[in-house]
């Protein structure tokens, strides 16, 4: 995981990339047998600019006779949302000649068939894609989707080798103190999926400060795997790394694979994925020392989580730049008045300060009316806001005032009313005395003409 990645996928050139190597790789697969698998490569890869990662590569596979030459173009470019958000996309250009290496053929009789052998000539193109956030990127590679045999000028459509190819990836650091503190943590999971085969891998790896990473890994094909690096200086570093079979091909024994390689210094600091330190083991103790009080002083601004150490280093950066700008300023200010002191004849230069300064002071006087302004309006709105809550206040009293006058008035003619009524009932029954008096006088008329008849006779 720590050099020739974009091997893995085109992207990786640039994905969690700082740097710029040339390393050369050698792996000798299943050791214990003659002429047995043996691969050279020699890279130079790496992160060339803010937004790509560039590589090339040459390489060499021999097993027994059968020997396999060619080369690999890499390009990645990322394209950044934010500073935690970003999508890459690559791609590599492979080609490569295979063949049997005359050389390697030991037989006491001429054979025909492997006289006539032809060499291969095919170029391939590999294309992949990542998006990373903070802590984790996901990414999607497909192995030869197109080949072209250049022997024949056919496209090779059935190509068992062709693969779609899947990863999972964590970057952390570690937080805490002594030998393992802000060590690097790396976590790849890895799915190749072939028309008959499917292979899952896993490796992980941990990088101290003090410049010694190890890694450990399996793979469903190959078996299980483990490695140490080191940085011998601060350009120069070595790695190891021992594999052994297991599963089908347990009986296969071990491999072995050793790079060595070399990193270029940068010119400039990245902005974005640029906060690892590397250190080395033979470095001078001054600069060993300096180095992890720096990594311990930026740990200690962020024991919560990476972003708010990157945050702090913003910030810290933005303090820096309005410093310089202020002691530049001052220093102008500084050396116009010098001149100023040394030349004081030159009425032109004294009159264009003197018009700076007036044009300074007008600003102020602008500036301070707009802020005037702005007070008036504030307390304009104050008032008109105030008035409104009164007048709204008084439509409510009188709203009631009237209310009250309305249930008044009602109540009076209510009574009024009732009164009227009871006038009204009171007549009515005067009216029927009265006539029941007058009813009572006729019949008592009627009844005395009766009587004296009765008294005559």
């Amino acid at each position: 995981m720590k050099f020739n990645k974009y091997a893995l996928n085109p992207t990786f050139s640039f994905v969690r990339e700082q740097n710029k190597y040339i390393s050369i790789t050698n792996k000798k697969q299943w050791a214990q047998f003659e002429n047995a698998p043996e691969n050279y490569l020699v890279s130079y890869s790496g992160r060339f600019s803010e937004n790509t990662g560039v590589g090339i590569g040459l390489f060499q596979q021999s097993n027994g006779v059968y020997t396999n030459f060619g080369g690999i173009l890499n390009f990645a470019y990322n394209a950044v949302f934010d500073r935690d958000s970003n999508l890459t996309f690559g791609t590599n250009v492979a080609f490569y000649q295979s063949g049997i290496d005359q050389g390697k053929i030991v037989s006491n009789f001429p054979d025909s068939a492997l006289n006539n052998t032809e060499k291969s000539s095919v170029v391939t193109i590999n294309p992949g894609i990542n998006y990373g956030t903070m802590f984790f990127d996901f990414g999607v590679s497909v192995n030869n989707l197109v080949s072209y045999n250049l022997n024949t000028s056919e496209l090779i459509e059935e190509n068992p080798e062709q693969s779609i190819q899947g990863h999972i990836m964590y970057t952390g650091f570690l937080q805490g103190s002594g030998f393992f503190d802000s060590s690097k943590f790396s976590g790849l999971v890895r799915s190749e999926f072939k028309k008959d085969q499917t292979v899952i891998s896993g490796v992980m790896m941990l990088t101290v400060p003090k410049g010694i990473w190890g890694q450990a890994g399996y793979n469903t094909l190959y078996g299980a795997s483990a490695g140490i690096g080191l940085n011998i200086s601060k350009q120069i570093a070595v790695e190891y790394n021992y594999e052994q079979s297991m599963g089908e091909l347990s009986e296969f024994g071990n491999s072995h694979e050793i790079t060595l390689a070399y990193k270029f210094n940068k010119k400039y600091r990245y902005n974005y994925s640029d906060d690892e330190e590397d250190g080395s083991i033979f470095s001078s103790s001054n600069k060993k020392r300096k180095s992890v009080n720096k990594r311990k002083a930026s740990a200690a601004t962020s024991e919560s989580d990476k972003e708010r150490f990157r945050a702090n280093r913003v910030a810290s950066e933005k303090v820096k730049t309005e410093r310089k700008a202020q002691f530049e300023a001052e220093a102008k200010a500084k050396e116009e008045a010098k001149q100023l002191a040394e030349a004081p004849s030159e009425t032109e230069e004294v009159a264009d300060i003197e018009e700076k300064q007036a044009e300074v002071e007008e600003v102020t006087e602008e500036v301070e009316v707009d802020a005037n302004a702005e007070e008036l309006a504030k307390a304009q709105q104050e008032a008109d806001a105030k008035a409104k809550a009164e007048a709204e206040e008084l439509a409510r009293a009188q709203q009631a005032a009237d209310a009250k006058a309305k249930a008044e008035e009602l109540a009076r003619a209510q009574q009024a009313a009732d009164a009227k009524a009871k006038a009204e009932e009171l007549a009515k029954a005067q009216q029927a005395a009265d006539a029941k008096a007058k009813a009572d006088e006729l019949a008592k008329a009627q009844q005395a003409p009766m009587q004296k008849l009765e008294q005559k006779n």
